[in-house]
Parts: structure tokens; sequence; C-alpha cells
């Protein structure tokens, strides 16, 4: 399962402060039940707000009973690097997605992130098959996430896909490409730099 947080640099702090408090790989998580896979800023101004993205793996829907319990700890009091982050970055919205394409562990390079709706007789091996399809079309970049939103838990459009590209001339295809499948609709996309290498 992947929790993906929606987050907001306050315009209050400068760059250089979100960008260090807002590294959750310096973080209080538990590595055994949860992994950070990506933390991207949107870059060049192209996507939607929020212009941050951070995504969480995590075992399960227990997990967020475990986060409860640390944040309400005194644990969490006593953690200065902890409260200072939560003060810094404005985490907007969360989701929960189920994965339906894992592919290869997000590197360095460019990423295009689509934000699509599928209808309901739309199943998952249904968008499994469609992205792999353009994966193939697509080889320049790297599929490495399609996600299905959990039910209604998450911002529209409801599923997301990850993709890295090595520059922006690889993306091309991509960019162009408005027809994906029946009963999908890519409603948004934007581009976007691992955090701290993006360019406001």
């Amino acid at each position: 399962m992947i929790y993906l947080e929606y987050i907001e640099r306050d315009r209050h702090i400068t760059v250089e402060a979100f960008r260090y408090m807002g590294d959750q790989r310096q973080s209080w998580v538990d590595p055994d039940s949860d992994a950070m896979i990506l933390q991207l800023g949107r870059t060049l101004r192209f996507g939607p707000m929020p212009s941050y993205l951070a995504f969480w793996k995590i075992a399960g829907l227990e997990r967020l009973d475990a986060w409860e319990s640390y944040f309400g700890s005194p644990e969490w009091h006593d953690n200065a690097r902890s409260q200072a982050m939560h003060r810094t970055i404005h985490i907007q919205r969360a989701g929960l997605y189920d994965e339906l394409v894992e592919g290869p562990q997000p590197g360095e390079g460019v990423y295009v992130v689509e934000f699509f709706d599928a209808g309901d007789d739309v199943t998952d091996a249904d968008l499994a098959e469609v992205w792999a399809g353009r994966a193939h079309r697509h080889d320049a970049g790297t599929l490495n996430l399609v996600l299905r939103r959990v039910g209604v838990w998450g911002p529209d459009p409801a599923h997301v896909a990850v993709w890295t590209f090595p520059d922006y001339a690889s993306m091309d295809g991509l960019l162009r490409e408005t027809a994906v499948g029946k009963g999908i609709t890519i409603k948004t996309g934007g581009i976007y730099r691992q955090l701290g290498e993006e360019i406001l």
C-alpha cells in the first residue's frame, strides 16, 4: 500500500529551510514497516498544486494506528526534528493507494507524474495492461508505479502513475499522448525533480 502526501511550502519559510526540514529520509518511522520511495518537487512550474509529493510504502492500514500512537506519545514531543518538520511543511492532503504496477525503484532523472481517472468497469488488470503497453511505446523512460486510489481516500483525479526519464527531450512522446485507453482519462500531469533539485 502507498500513503501519498500532498505537500505545500509555507512561503514564510525559506526554500532552503523547507528543503532541509522537509527531507523525511531523516525520519521517525520504522524502517522495517515504512519505506520512503520518493520525495518530489514540481519543477519549472509544470503541474498542479500542491507542489510536493512524498510517497511512502507502508505495510498496511495498521501502520496508521502506529503513527497515531507515536504522534500522541512523549517520544514525539521530545523529538525536536519531528516537531520542527511538522511546523515547516504543510501537508495539505494524504491519499491511500494500491500498487497495480511496481517497476524499477525510481532513480535519478526527471519524473513525470500522471493523475488519471478510470471508469468503474476498468479493472486493475486493464490498467496494468494499458500502462505496460505505454511503457513499451515510451521505452526512453521507466515506468515506476501505477497506483489505484483506495475507495475515495485521496484527492481527485483518483489514480497516479510515475515515470522517470533521463531528460526532458526523451519524454516528448509521452507528453503528447492523449488517448490512453477506453474508460481512462489522464486529467493532469506534473514534471518533478527530487526534493532539493526542483526549479521553483
